[in-house]
């Protein structure tokens, strides 16, 4: 691996880390509380971006040989990346719409709106099971970069995030094209039949069947269980699948 390569394998490590703990903080607001969930929420698209212009070579290629010749776990790993990418847009566009704290402080409001508020806790629930199965399909890389990180000695290559950048800001204006498209397009569905029929379904069923989160410490622990099992489980069910499936047709 030539120095280029190594260095940027190191930042991916760094911004993978902080993806990650950010996205543990961004999906648990009954425990951080919803200024700090608002604001990780666009904290997060830093790293997020900035993971997929690192891998931009591996996205190039497998756009232009997805109908071509490859493998299924290559075209499955493919789909799910998009998968993961749509979801993040939909979290983040209603998100903005139902803020409450982060959005305000600059004077800008949005009426509640119970369609995008069940729109944005249906698409985080998914974005966790696919992550699940993200981590899953790419934990012996996971491994293998963390059995060779070393924090002291590795630290100075987060000088390299700014080459980064530099180096793929095509890239990362193509990104941000395609997000405030497809940010506009899931925003239409605020004027569709369907969500005036869930706010209609959502103001009839109000009040019924409400219960309250515990007023004590299980407030800030069943969140964390609720994030653990959503990742943890389609993880360990997708890597059981895959390990049965290899054995299969090893036999």
């Amino acid at each position: 691996m030539n120095k280029g390569k190594k260095k940027t394998s190191k930042v991916r490590i760094y911004v993978d880390i902080l993806f990650f703990t950010l996205m543990i903080l961004v999906l648990i607001p009954q425990t951080t509380g919803i200024p700090i969930h608002e604001w990780a929420s666009f904290i997060i698209l830093i790293p997020f971006y900035i993971h997929l212009i690192i891998n931009w070579n591996w996205i190039a290629t497998n756009s232009t040989k997805f109908f071509k010749k490859n493998p299924n776990k290559t075209r499955f790993d493919y789909i799910l990346n998009w998968s993961l990418f749509l979801l993040m847009i939909l979290v983040t566009v209603s998100g903005i719409v139902i803020s409450e704290a982060a959005l305000p402080l600059f004077g800008i409001h949005f009426e509640p709106d119970p369609f995008w508020s069940q729109i944005h806790t249906i698409s985080a629930t998914l974005f966790m099971v696919i992550l699940g199965i993200h981590l899953a399909l790419h934990w012996r890389w996971i491994v293998g970069a963390f059995s060779k990180f070393n924090f002291k000695s590795d630290v100075h290559h987060l000088t390299a995030v700014g080459e980064i950048i530099t180096k793929h800001k095509r890239q990362l204006l193509l990104l941000t094209v395609i997000s405030v498209l497809l940010s506009l397009a899931f925003w239409t569905l605020t004027y569709s039949d369907w969500a005036d029929s869930f706010r209609i379904n959502s103001e009839t069923g109000n009040g019924e069947n409400s219960n309250d989160m515990p007023q004590n410490w299980m407030v800030y622990i069943l969140p964390f269980v609720k994030v653990t099992v959503l990742i943890v489980v389609p993880a360990l069910i997708f890597n059981g699948i895959t390990r049965i499936k290899n054995k299969i047709w090893k036999s």
